[in-house]
């Protein structure tokens, strides 16, 4: 059983992954969870976000259980069904999203979480617009740079931000599945860290 020292570790480390995507990730940090988990098949009913373990199989067999050997903290999937989570994706005319995420903390304040979003038309272009727009709204939150980036010949974008000291950088690509995007957000690790995030998420095993 994790102590409270752990979990309060591993909420600060994705409070450090909300500061930069603002609310197109607010679905981390803690949500409306309800016991028994949610209907996944029925309509949203209003919350703003809904997330379990198993909620979308489907997404979560497209994770890896392990990124360099150890397990993640959490490893979930669900819908976010409001503007308020959705974000700038509500402008494209985005009413749900499905998602899976897995997070790996490191330290405290580092560590990387692995995400896979689902709609039909969803680009890789509009999931980095989005944490772009995230990224803007947050306090000493700066954007360092927002350019092209190509994985397995498919193109995504990169972008760069200091979350105050830190270092914080989110890939965003397309699965080559339509309406699939696949995103690394990685906060304070070393490039070599994030090749290997890549990696695992295009071949989760």
């Amino acid at each position: 059983m994790s102590s409270p020292c752990a979990v309060r570790r591993r909420r600060r480390f994705v409070l450090t992954c909300l500061a930069l995507v603002a609310t197109v990730l607010a679905g981390c940090a803690a949500s409306s969870v309800v016991s028994p988990p949610p209907d996944s098949s029925a309509a949203c009913g209003g919350v703003d976000v809904q997330r379990s373990a198993g909620f979308y199989p489907d997404l979560e067999v497209r994770l890896p259980a392990l990124l360099a050997g150890t397990a993640p903290s959490s490893r979930d999937s669900g819908r976010y069904c409001s503007a308020r989570t959705l974000g700038p994706l509500i402008a494209d005319g985005y009413t749900e999203v499905r998602f899976a995420g897995a997070t790996f903390p490191v330290t405290s304040q580092s560590g990387v979480s692995l995400v896979v979003y689902s709609a039909p038309g969803l680009t890789a272009d509009q999931v980095g617009e989005a944490f772009r727009g995230g990224a803007g709204t947050g306090r000493k939150v700066t954007v360092v740079s927002d350019d092209p980036y190509t994985v397995a010949g498919r193109a995504g974008r990169r972008l760069v931000v200091l979350n105050g000291d830190i270092r914080q950088v989110v890939l965003a690509w397309p699965s080559g599945e339509p309406g699939v995007v696949r995103i690394v957000i990685a906060a304070d690790v070393p490039d070599a860290t994030i090749d290997g995030a890549i990696t695992a998420l295009e071949d989760p095993g």
